[in-house]
């Protein structure tokens, strides 16, 4: 079978959302039919150590923000702000929520929270499981953190992106990566990165559609051969390389299609620089959804 892999949410993108919680709220907010708050403010008291500026940021998140009517989701919230900025044992010793208009859609509403915030965790070690095709000592390189450095999700989430980006290089285009977190003791953390990395994917064939000299030229200028390893890099560089012959509107969003045959591990390339019903409609026809054993 064969999918299109375009539109495909990679695992890394989820687990950017899991390590920034400001995105996942947003996310949630957006796609819930429960009632709605918009926060209007947030006023934090009974923190020691963090200082005013990280305070600031994480007001300034939340604020705005529009989350569930729900006290427990917003303390979880909350918190998982400090943890992306390496307070993980932060505690939330009472939250008061103010709606100040209950008949409103969304109700705007105004926070104040007592926080104790804990020490500054910072890493102790992060260690790789179930990589075979690509060294631990590569992919730590992805991580600019040192043993010791705050434990600050950005950073990791920046790592995890990057090992993404080095595994599709590779053709390993369905990698995903399961992070465990773990306090050594009351301010170090272990981060255990579990590696799936699923079949190496070659190159099949590119098929552009439209004007047929520009199609040619394009065709020409491809490079990544059939039964190559396909490498999604290598996929950027020759749009930015040959920006010049595509329309002024082309964008990687609605000009490419990437197909993947599951079975066979092989890509397929879709360039579109004309609208083509006939050629997008079957397109669609290939756009199966390939089931985790169809990989095995």
């Amino acid at each position: 079978m064969l999918r299109s892999i375009l539109d495909r949410t990679f695992a890394v993108s989820t687990l950017f959302f899991m390590l920034c919680p400001c995105s996942v709220a947003q996310v949630a907010a957006a796609s819930s039919d429960s009632p709605q708050l918009l926060i209007e403010s947030l006023v934090i008291s009974g923190t020691q150590s963090i200082d005013t500026t990280e305070l600031a940021e994480i007001t300034n998140a939340i604020a705005g923000s529009k989350f569930a009517d729900d006290k427990e989701e917003l303390e979880e919230r909350i918190l998982a702000q400090f943890q992306y900025r390496g307070y993980f044992t932060a505690v939330i010793q009472k939250l008061d929520v103010k709606v100040l208009d209950p008949l409103a859609s969304p109700k705007p509403a105004r926070l104040e929270a007592q926080v104790t915030e804990g020490p500054l965790c910072r890493l102790s070690l992060i260690e790789f499981t179930e990589n075979h095709a690509i060294a631990s000592d590569a992919l730590r390189a992805k991580f600019p953190m040192k043993k010791g450095d705050p434990f600050k999700r950005a950073k990791i989430a920046g790592g995890l992106e990057a090992m993404q980006k080095l595994y599709r290089s590779q053709g390993f285009l369905d990698s995903f990566f399961v992070p465990d977190t773990k306090l050594d003791s009351s301010s170090t953390v272990k981060l255990t990165l579990k590696v799936e990395e699923g079949p190496e994917y070659h190159m099949d064939k590119l098929e552009v559609v439209g004007p047929t000299e520009i199609a040619e030229r394009l065709q020409t200028q491809w490079k990544l051969e059939p039964g190559a390893v396909f490498n999604h890099d290598y996929l950027e560089t020759f749009l930015d390389d040959n920006h010049s012959l595509l329309p002024a509107d082309f964008t990687p969003s609605n000009g490419v299609q990437l197909f993947e045959d599951c079975p066979g591990a092989t890509v397929s390339v879709h360039l579109h620089l004309t609208r083509d019903p006939q050629h997008e409609a079957q397109d669609r026809s290939k756009q199966v959804s390939c089931s985790p054993s169809d990989a095995d």
